[in-house]
């Protein structure tokens, strides 16, 4: 039997639910309401009154939720549950509506079968065999970070990232947590992972891993740059290295420079109370004992009036 379209009962339609679980979508519930079904289901024929469902669970369940009997289908021939996966990930694969836990899934079926490997299952896929591997690397991820995930939309791929960071398991199990509850995004464990792998963070205490990696989250750092910064002033307080100093001071100067633009704000400056102009001026004077306790301001200003002339 060649594809043929038919109009079929949705209580004809058989279900395959373990990789895509019942949701419900409003939009598209609204759109078929007004509009109809633009896009057929795509059904195989197991007899004239049996079909299963291989593409178009949304559409499906969105046409059941509205009360809607029957539906046009694309109708093919009866092949096996494998060949429903491969139809339905590869189309998945391109259009990238589910969710990585379920395409996961869904590879780790096929390769239970001696008739599919990583490669067979990406040419008949249509897609690189570097794609398919990578929904495999998580697979000895901790099954509760996976399933709590799903349930939060925490990214798959996320864990997979976690599992492997060069840092205790205690410590994983600290950033899993957070990320299950949407503490930050995807972005900033990548520059975690990136950072982790450098010299100067592996020279920290256990203590200090901890909380070089509570500000990164807590700073939302989304770049390496950001990151480092962060690491250096840890590894600072550990010991003095040369170019944790340099890095540090670097900051410091880009931060003075923004203080500075700040103050070369008139409507910022000109509407400082008194006692904010207090505060400030307190402030300052502590910072400056700091970097030196006595001053001679006239050196420091014999000294600035040297280098402004050597611009």
């Amino acid at each position: 039997m060649s594809k043929q379209l038919k109009i079929v009962k949705l209580s004809q339609i058989k279900l395959e639910t373990k990789y895509r679980q019942r949701e419900k979508d409003l939009s598209l519930e609204l759109d078929l309401s007004r509009n109809g079904l633009k896009e057929p289901l795509i059904v195989e024929a197991v007899n004239k009154n049996l079909y299963i469902l291989v593409d178009g669970y949304r559409r499906y369940y969105a046409l059941d939720f509205l009360e809607i009997e029957e539906a046009c289908c694309i109708v093919e021939e009866q092949t096996s549950k494998e060949h429903r996966i491969i139809k339905r990930l590869g189309r998945e694969l391109q259009t990238k509506k589910r969710t990585a836990y379920e395409l996961e899934r869904m590879i780790k079926d096929l390769l239970r079968h001696k008739d599919y490997n990583s490669m067979i299952i990406s040419q008949l896929c249509g897609v690189s065999e570097e794609t398919i591997n990578k929904y495999l690397l998580g697979s000895d991820v901790n099954p509760e970070w996976l399933r709590r995930g799903a349930t939060t939309g925490a990214g798959r791929h996320g864990f997979t990232v976690i599992h492997h960071l060069n840092v205790s398991d205690d410590i994983k199990g600290k950033i899993a947590e957070r990320y299950i509850n949407r503490e930050f995004p995807k972005t900033t464990l990548d520059v975690i992972n990136k950072i982790t792998k450098e010299k100067g963070f592996n020279s920290l205490s256990e203590e200090y891993v901890e909380a070089c990696i509570n500000d990164i989250i807590l700073h939302q750092a989304s770049s390496y740059q950001g990151a480092k910064y962060i690491v250096d002033e840890y590894a600072l307080k550990l010991r003095f290295s040369k170019s944790n100093h340099a890095s540090i001071h670097d900051l410091v100067f880009k931060l003075l420079m923004r203080i500075e633009a700040f103050f070369n704000n008139k409507h910022y400056v000109n509407h400082l109370t008194n006692k904010q102009r207090a505060r400030l001026i307190i402030q300052l004077h502590k910072l400056l004992s700091k970097i030196r306790p006595h001053i001679n301001w006239a050196d420091v200003h014999a000294e600035e009036l040297k280098r402004r002339s050597k611009k």
